[in-house]
């Protein structure tokens, strides 16, 4: 298997072109000799920035579940966020990696790393590291000028929800990931970000894991004013509804938010957490009748 992965590695040919060099989000500084040509996303994600950046037609693999733009569901599939097709990869060619830093299988990349194939790792966890990622990777790619149209109109964007929502009056919000076991959002994920945003406070932002688990009793005795959840049955919530003396069931404040993206850090979350902020508001003002 290593010896068939080192002889596909060999066979990668450097392109004669201006070389980059951009520093990721480990701190590493990653050298191409050439803007790269053929790049593999090792998640949704990145495929995601990938193609705002102008880079899209450069995406030669993807990971499970890049379906964001609609382009990117052709682009082959080399794995998921715990395992990774290796072989698949190299004999793919790339002259660069993009791996989720915090999301991607470190030693399978590392293995990568190893047969010199340049790995450049990504980490957006709040709304402002997005447009960041996608300057970055139009640098890489050699498409600068799209890369840097893209990112101004999702900074405009992002300013003007900024704006929009400023000022209005807090709610404590309660995300659930997951009943069985019940999962929520902490700090370091990028849900935490929008609901600030949006004039909410996370409910368990004290927590610095991504996405915690925690207990009911923990939920209740924070006691919610919103209780949201995207893409989940309706049945999720029931066990809430039983409270009657949570604000959030109190006021109808326990519904499932039609936001699919909004779990994407990368440029298409936008339009999920503007959903996210017009759901909350809903949520306000029934809490003040």
């Amino acid at each position: 298997m290593i010896r068939r992965l080192i002889l596909l590695a060999l066979t990668i040919a450097p392109v004669a072109q201006a070389s980059v060099s951009v520093t990721d989000d480990a701190g590493h500084t990653v050298m191409l000799a050439a803007p790269a040509q053929r790049i593999v996303s090792l998640a949704p994600n990145i495929t995601d920035a990938l193609f705002a950046a102008g880079a899209g037609s450069h995406v030669v693999g993807t990971s499970r579940f890049s379906e964001h733009p609609e382009g990117a569901k052709a682009i082959p599939v080399i794995g998921d966020a715990t395992t990774l097709d290796l072989e698949r990869i190299v004999s793919l060619k790339p002259d660069l990696v993009v791996a989720w830093k915090s999301g991607t299988p470190a030693a399978q990349v590392e293995k990568l790393s190893r047969l010199g194939i340049p790995v450049f790792y990504a980490e957006t966890t709040r709304l402002a590291d997005i447009a960041p990622a996608v300057r970055r990777f139009g640098v890489l790619a050699g498409t600068g000028a799209e890369a840097d149209r893209q990112a101004a109109a999702f900074d405009t964007a992002l300013a003007k929800l900024r704006a929009t929502y400023a000022g209005r009056k807090h709610l404590k919000v309660f995300f659930q990931v997951w009943d069985k076991p019940l999962m929520t959002i902490g700090h370091a994920q990028i849900i935490d970000d929008a609901i600030e945003l949006c004039g909410g406070t996370n409910l368990f932002a004290d927590l610095n894991q991504a996405a915690p688990t925690v207990t009911r009793e923990a939920v209740l005795a924070r006691a919610p004013d919103a209780i949201v959840t995207v893409g989940a049955d309706e049945a999720s919530l029931d066990m809430w509804k039983a409270s009657a003396f949570l604000p959030a069931v109190k006021h109808g404040n326990v519904f499932v938010i039609d936001a699919p993206t909004l779990v994407l850090p990368s440029p298409s979350i936008l339009p999920a957490v503007e959903t996210l902020c017009r759901r909350l508001d809903d949520a306000r003002r029934r809490a003040d009748h």
